[in-house]
Order: C-alpha cells, then sequence, then structure tokens
C-alpha cells in the first residue's frame, strides 16, 4: 500500500497534543461506531465470499489452463511423432476456448491470438508431414520438410512470452484481490480493535490515556511493521497490512517496510517463475525421445539425457568429448559450420553425420547445433539435438543401389504417364540408346512418337478398365534413331504411386530372336521334308532289300548252307528293323506338324483304344491291365493320346518281370487346373540314375537281343506330353515295378477360361 509521505504528517508531540482534545470526540464515536461493527463485519465477510473468493478462484484456473497451453503448444511445434503433436494441437486449440479464458476482454483477445499462431504452426507441421510422404528419403524435400518445422518452432517460440506474460498478468490480479480481501479484513480488525478501545476509555479514560498515545502512535506501528517483515522474511502465505502512519517518524519505518516486502515478493515471484522453467525444461530434457546434449566451447559433454546414451550405447557421458565421437569424414564436413558458428556469423547449423558407438559401430543421426552466448561474445556452450536416422539411411542407401541397378540394366526399363498420352517419365540409360536420343528430349515423347503402330486414340483406349499389377507383354515395332523400324517385345505393367496411375517395363529388341525363330522355322522345314524321304523314298529301297533277300533264301536255300542263310536272315532282320526306325522317326517327327487341336476328350474311352490295339500282346504274355473307374476328361488329341497310352502299356508288357505276369493299372488323380495321370506295373524296374535319359531318343537300357525296339517309344511319349503342355517322370526301383506318370489339362477348367 502507498503511505503518505512524512512531510505532511504531524509529528508525535503535535499529535500528543490533539489526543486529550479527541479524547471526549472519541467516547462518542466510539458508542456509534460499536453499532456499525457487527452489520459492518458482517458485509465484508460475505463480499469476500461471494465476490472476491470466486474471483481469485477464477484466475487461478486461468493461469493453470494457461500453464497448459504452453505445454501443449510447445509439443505441437516441436514433437517428432506425428501423432504427439496432432493430439497437442487438438488440446492446445480446445485450452484457447476454454471458459476459464474468457473472463477477460484482454486475455480473451490474446488468447485468441495465440489459437491462430498454434493453427499456423499446425498448418507448416502438416506440410513438412506431406513433404516428407510425399518423397520418402528424399533430399530436396526432406530439407523443405525440416525448414518448415523450424518456422513452427520460431513461429511458437514468441507465443510462450505472450502466454507467461498473461500468467502474471492474472497472478498480479489475484494477488491484488488477495491484498484488497487482506485490507478489507485488516479495516475491520481496526475498527474493532479502536472499539475496544474506546470501550476501555470509557472505563478508564484518564487513566488510560497517556498508555493508549503510546500504544496507539508508538509500540502498537513498531510491532505491526516488525511482524509484517518476520513474515516476509519467513515466507509467509499471507501478507499483512500496515496501518496508515500516524506520524511523520513512523511514515517514513513503514514506507521502508513496504518497500522491503514489495521487493522480496517480486524476487520470490521471479524464482517461482525460474523454479518452473526449470522445471520443465528438465522433464523435456528427460523424458525427449531425440538425444540432447550440452557441452562446452571445448565440445567436451558437459551433460546428456537418457536418449543420447542410449544412442552411443555408453553408460556415463561426462567424460565423452563430441568431436572423438564423430567420425573423422563428418568431422571434416561440420568444421566450416562451427568455425562459421563460432566466427558469429550463425547461432545455428544442422546435418547429417555419423556418431561412434562403445562397440565401434556409428550411427546416423540428424544433428542441430545451437550456440549460447553471452551477447556479442563467442559462445560458451553449446546444446545438440540429436536424431536417429540410420533407417532412413539404410533405405536411401538401398534406394541408391536399387536405381544404379536399373541404370546399368542393359534392357530398356521405361515408366509411362498413361493419362498424358503414354509420354515417358523416366528412362534409364540402355532406354536413351535403344532409341538414340538424350533423355531430356525423350521425356517429351509420347508413345505413338516412336511406334508406328499406334495412335493417340489407340493409347487411350490401351488403358481402359486397367487391373492394378498387371502386366501385359506384346510384340510390335519401334522408329529408333536414323528413322530405323525395328521389331521389339514390350512389357507393360499398370502401377499406382501416391494415388497416380503410371505404366513401367521393359523393352527388348528381338531382331536376333526373330533371326533365330527363322532359322528354327526353317530347320522344321528341313526336317519336314527328311520326313517325307525318310516315309517315300528310303522306305522304297529297304522294302526292295528286304524282298530281294527273302527271294534269294528261298530260290537257293538248297544251295546255301547254314551259316548263308542265317547271314541272309540278319540281312532281312536289319532292313526290317531300319524301316521300323525311319517308321518311329517319322511319327516322332510329325507330332507337332500332324497333330490336332487339342480338345476335350474322355480319358477312358482313350485308354480302352490303347488295350484294343494291344489285345494280343496282353494275351501273349498273359497280363491284366486295370482300368481306374475315375478316369476324366482332359484336353488333347486323341490319336496321339492313344499312341501315348499304347507306348506306355507295350512297355509294361514287354519289360516283364520273368517270374510273374503283368499286372498293369492306369488311374488319375486331381491336381488344380490338371490331372496326373499314372501308368503302373510290375515288372523288372529301373534303377534312379536312368530316369532322366529313359526319355532320350535312341537310349536303350538293354540290348536287341533282350527286348526289341528301337529305344524311340519313350521319347515319343515325351514328345506327345510336351505338345499338350505337360511333363512326364518315373517313379521306379529295380525288381520292384515302375510309374509313369505325365500330367494333362482338366476339361473342365479349359471350357471355362
Amino acid at each position: 500500500m502507498q503511505t503518505t509521505p512524512s512531510d505532511r504528517l504531524p509529528s508525535l508531540r503535535r499529535r500528543l497534543a490533539a489526543i486529550g482534545i479527541a479524547l471526549a470526540v472519541a467516547v462518542l464515536a466510539v458508542l456509534g461506531a460499536m453499532l456499525v461493527s457487527g452489520s459492518t463485519t458482517h458485509r465484508v465477510v460475505e463480499d469476500s465470499r461471494i465476490h472476491t473468493v470466486p474471483r481469485i478462484l477464477e484466475r487461478q484456473r486461468a493461469t493453470a489452463n494457461l500453464e497448459r497451453l504452453i505445454r501443449f503448444g510447445w509439443i505441437t511445434a516441436t514433437a517428432t511423432s506425428a501423432h504427439d503433436w496432432r493430439q497437442a494441437s487438438v488440446t492446445a486449440q480446445a485450452l484457447a476456448y476454454h471458459p476459464s479464458l474468457s473472463f477477460d476482454d484482454e486475455v480473451r483477445r490474446q488468447v485468441m491470438t495465440v489459437h491462430a499462431i498454434i493453427r499456423q504452426v499446425v498448418g507448416k507441421r502438416e506440410r513438412a508431414l506431406t513433404l516428407r510422404t510425399a518423397t520418402p528419403g528424399g533430399g530436396s524435400a526432406e530439407a523443405q520438410a525440416q525448414e518448415q518445422d523450424r518456422e513452427a518452432r520460431e513461429l511458437w517460440m514468441p507465443q510462450e512470452t505472450i502466454l507467461v506474460s498473461l500468467q502474471g498478468k492474472l497472478a498480479d490480479d489475484g494477488v491484488r484481490l488477495m491484498v484488497e480481501r487482506f485490507d478489507r479484513v485488516a479495516e475491520i480488525a481496526d475498527l474493532t480493535r479502536q472499539l475496544a478501545i474506546g470501550a476501555a476509555v470509557l472505563i478508564l479514560l484518564i487513566l488510560a490515556a497517556a498508555t493508549l498515545i503510546v500504544w496507539r502512535n508508538l509500540l502498537l506501528p513498531v510491532l505491526q511493521v516488525a511482524q509484517t517483515m518476520r513474515g516476509t522474511l519467513d515466507g509467509g502465505a499471507q501478507e499483512r497490512s500496515l496501518p496508515s502512519p500516524a506520524t511523520a517518524e513512523m511514515a517514513v519505518m513503514q514506507n521502508a517496510a513496504v518497500q522491503l516486502r514489495e521487493a522480496l515478493h517480486r524476487a520470490a515471484l521471479r524464482e517461482t517463475a525460474l523454479k518452473a522453467s526449470e522445471q520443465r525444461l528438465s522433464s523435456i530434457f528427460a523424458t525427449s525421445e531425440a538425444a540432447i546434449v550440452l557441452s562446452d566451447a571445448q565440445g567436451q559433454v558437459m551433460q546428456a539425457n537418457d536418449s543420447f546414451l542410449r544412442l552411443i550405447d555408453h553408460d556415463k557421458a561426462l567424460d565423452l568429448s563430441l568431436d572423438h565421437l564423430t567420425h573423422g569424414d563428418d568431422a571434416a564436413r561440420e568444421a566450416p559450420l562451427l568455425r562459421a558458428m563460432l566466427n558469429g556469423e550463425t547461432d545455428r547449423y544442422r546435418l547429417d553425420k555419423r556418431l561412434r558407438r562403445h562397440d565401434g559401430s556409428c550411427v546416423w543421426v540428424d544433428a542441430s547445433v545451437r550456440a549460447i552466448r553471452d551477447g556479442d561474445a563467442p559462445p560458451h556452450q553449446f546444446v545438440t539435438v540429436a536424431i536417429d536416422i540410420s533407417e532412413r539411411m539404410r533405405a536411401e542407401q538401398e534406394l541408391h543401389f536399387i536405381r544404379a541397378l536399373v541404370d546399368q540394366s542393359a534392357d530398356p526399363i521405361y515408366c509411362l504417364d498413361p493419362l498424358d498420352g503414354g509420354r515417358m517419365v523416366w528412362a534409364n540409360a540402355a532406354t536413351c540408346r535403344h532409341f538414340g536420343t538424350s533423355q531430356k528430349h525423350l521425356l517429351t515423347m509420347r508413345i505413338p512418337d516412336w511406334d508406328p503402330n499406334i495412335d493417340a486414340p489407340a493409347v487411350e483406349a490401351m488403358w481402359q478398365n486397367p487391373e492394378p499389377l498387371s502386366t501385359r507383354v506384346f510384340e510390335t515395332t519401334h522408329r529408333v534413331a536414323g528413322g530405323d523400324i525395328i521389331p521389339v517385345e514390350v512389357s507393360a505393367t499398370w502401377l499406382e504411386h501416391d494415388g497416380k496411375p503410371y505404366v513401367a517395363g521393359y523393352i527388348r529388341d528381338i531382331r536376333d530372336r526373330n533371326r533365330m525363330l527363322m532359322a528354327v522355322r526353317r530347320s522344321n522345314e528341313d526336317l519336314q521334308q527328311f520326313a517325307y524321304v525318310a516315309s517315300h523314298d528310303l522306305q522304297e529301297p529297304l522294302r526292295m532289300v528286304a524282298s530281294f533277300l527273302q527271294l534269294l533264301e528261298r530260290r537257293y536255300a538248297d544251295r546255301l548252307d547254314t551259316a548263308g542263310r542265317e547271314y541272309i536272315q540278319f540281312a532281312v532282320d536289319g532292313a526290317v528293323r531300319m524301316k521300323q526306325l525311319i517308321e518311329d522317326l517319322l511319327a516322332y517327327s510329325r507330332i507337332d506338324s500332324r497333330g490336332l487341336q487339342p480338345q476335350p476328350v474322355d480319358l477312358a474311352v482313350i485308354a480302352q483304344a490303347a488295350c484294343d490295339n494291344l489285345v494280343s500282346a496282353i494275351a501273349e504274355n498273359g497280363g491284366r491291365v486295370s482300368l481306374s473307374d475315375r478316369l476324366p476328361m482332359v484336353m488333347g488329341d486323341q490319336p496321339q493320346l492313344i499312341r501315348l497310352l499304347q507306348n506306355l502299356i507295350g512297355n509294361a508288357l514287354k519289360y516283364r518281370a520273368p517270374d510273374r505276369f503283368p499286372d498293369i493299372t492306369v488311374s488319375a488323380q486331381r491336381h488344380g487346373d490338371t490331372w496326373i495321370i499314372a501308368v503302373s506295373d510290375n515288372g523288372i524296374g529301373i534303377a534312379p540314375q536312368y530316369h532322366d535319359r529313359i526319355f532320350m531318343i535312341f537310349q536303350r537300357l538293354h540290348g536287341i537281343a533282350a527286348y526289341e525296339g528301337t529305344g524311340i517309344g519313350l521319347a515319343i511319349c515325351k514328345r506327345i506330353v510336351e505338345r499338350h503342355g505337360g511333363e512326364i517322370w518315373v517313379e521306379s526301383q529295380e525288381n520292384t515295378g515302375s510309374t509313369f506318370k505325365f500330367t494333362l489339362h482338366a476339361a473342365d477348367t479349359a471350357a471355362h477360361e
């Protein structure tokens, strides 16, 4: 409270002289004051309960919500996780509209300004997140995102000052209300005390006059000043109001006491605010996921949080130096930035670098370094905030490796924009060589510019209703450097990236392949011509040789000895075997050229037809052929499938075990879209090392004397199965029989397709 200047107050001697005159008036005044004291006390208490206390509580709630707004605003501007700062921004904006911050126009206006700044901070954080999501690992996008984060933090930091100022204003208002409340209480106490003194004066007016003067004008003010100062020095929660000074001497004393009390009160407020700030910073320092380090001008670590210790895998950081922890190559990059900071050119810098861990390994971090300086003096401390970016660096290295592989690929690899007429948006070096132009010019070209078979309407129709990740492989022609038109094979795969469609694939020059195909076609034509010759021109001399040898044997049999007749028989058998060999070769060559278009056929009918063709051989060997009741409908060329089963059943009869009759079973088992057909026997079996060899042409495991044949039967079986898109194999052990298995497409699947 303000005291009256001492030169305007009477001295103690003048006051004592005036008291005698005032005693008579005071006696009468005390009697009246006693009547109104009760009502005044009640009115003051009610006013404090109804008005003053709610207003104090109102400011305390507003102060607490401002503190929360500062905390969540700081998290919004600095948190690393998008989930954290988004949640914090929602809470901060909700606090800005809290009813407790609307009772005062100035507070409401300042909070609304802070709310607008929070929205700007959120906008910048969202733009930073969008840049990182749109171009993960991209250097330019990451730099822009980091700039947005920095601007968000710098935009928020002044708002904390505004909110702290509002807190101070509310605290001052609360103190003022409390002072007013205690002033009123003091006034009531003074009034009550004066009434008591008045009553005493009525009883012992003359005897107490001197005592009253000393007490009222000297002893009481001194005691109250001493008590107030003692409470202030002891840090008492309540402050006692000093009475109005009665004399100039007391005015000087009270004025000094008030000034001292106010100075101590301001110092206490500053100390409380400093402790709260230190607690907030300590909490952020200890709980932050980012590694935070405080170092001196020589790089020696002075303080580090747990995140930093976990990052470098150390138990203690006080004996560490950031210069020694930084990788040598990165220290060279950091040196110019550090010199600029020491020279006062900048207060902060940021770079990606490697820190050495306790085990000798390195971890990549995004390091932000800020200098702490006093005025224009050189920095005496540095604050470093490091975020682990090892995963990002590994992803970038993998991306660079994959990009290098694609760029160095010998095949042209490309990417098109189907919504822009098939414009080339990316191409590797092989694509530029393929078209004989630069990448800059190639990225301005569209499909019709290099493919004479496709025009603009065809490009639009080409990508109607595409399936994601669907791939089309087709042959076309390309116009390359010099205007040459060359045949190519093109692979096109529909992709989506960031909500936008693209077409990617490869281009393959098939001129060499076409030349090889032409050579194969010519070879096949020569083979067909050979087959024709074999079926007509070669067989005729063989028939003539065999006929004349047989005629020679009949006419001159009586003139030939046993050896001569045996020689003639050998020659006839050779001619017959040669004829059979030519017929088998002819059948082998005609499997592809004379085959019918596959269609649904009943495998039971085919197996029965094969058995009918072998009825004599089955009876001669005393064999039995069992056909499964579940033989299915398959896709195939019926004559060739009859020959296939006839060859397999015939082999089972031929290679029978000498001690038992042949027992042959034909069965089928469904496997997805195909049927596995099995022909099993109880014959002599085949050793595992010969399982692949028996399907090769002219390959025999036994001599002609033991088993007749040309050694081409199983090769024909394999050729027939492969023409039908299947495969054939054998499962057998020596002396345990054999099971030949082959696959055919199911008729119901083919019909559905």
